[in-house]
């Protein structure tokens, strides 16, 4: 019987240590996926800056083509 309700105590000691491992892990997965997140919205920003940039050059590059092309036909 005292084996018994040693071993019992030993299992309870050993499933805390589990539960605690297990939260640490939670924990940190909820920190990472918080920095992953941050780290998307970031690039999500970063894209459309480079998308309006290039836009704003393309725009650009097409009216200096249609100059360039205007100039040549005056030729």
């Amino acid at each position: 019987m005292e084996h018994r309700l040693k071993q019992l105590e030993q299992e309870n000691l050993d499933l805390k240590s589990r539960l605690n491992m297990e939260t640490e892990v939670k924990k940190s997965e909820v920190m990472l996926n918080k920095e992953l997140k941050e780290r998307i919205e970031t690039l999500e920003l970063q894209l459309q800056t480079v998308l309006k940039i290039n836009e704003e050059f393309c725009n650009k590059v097409a009216k200096l083509r249609r100059i360039n092309k205007e100039l040549i036909d005056q030729c």
